[in-house]
């Protein structure tokens, strides 16, 4: 798993990537969490287990933390809305082109894949 940096090639927008560990892996639509305006506009959230250590579940015993009195984390990224698409894309397929992500503009595209990679969440082959 992926407890350090990431490694490998930088993902590029002619890229060739892959989804890793999707077992370790949940993406959510969820209202904003950090914007609290009255209009709350809702997020793709991608959650994982990839920096937690062995012990510790992807989403924590409870809201205190785990049993033994450490806390628990999660981690993961967010994204407005319209990268749910995209995120579907990845997920459902083995390999995907950066370039056909199902995004409106080549650094969204970009964007997506490298704080994907930055996650360890994809590979470049």
């Amino acid at each position: 798993m992926c407890r350090e940096a990431p490694r490998g090639k930088l993902p590029k927008i002619d890229s060739k990537i892959r989804l890793q560990f999707r077992d370790h892996t949940l993406i959510s639509v969820e209202p904003d969490q950090e914007n609290a305006d009255e209009i709350r506009r809702e997020m793709v959230y991608v959650y994982h287990s990839l920096r937690n250590r062995r012990d510790t579940p992807m989403m924590g015993t409870d809201d205190t933390g785990s049993e033994d009195g450490t806390a628990q984390q999660t981690h993961g990224l967010r994204f407005p809305l319209s990268y749910l698409e995209a995120l579907k894309q990845i997920w459902r397929s083995s390999t995907v082109h950066v370039k056909e992500l199902n995004l409106t503009s080549d650094e969204e595209k970009a964007n997506l894949a490298l704080s994907l990679w930055s996650e360890c969440l994809i590979e470049v082959l």
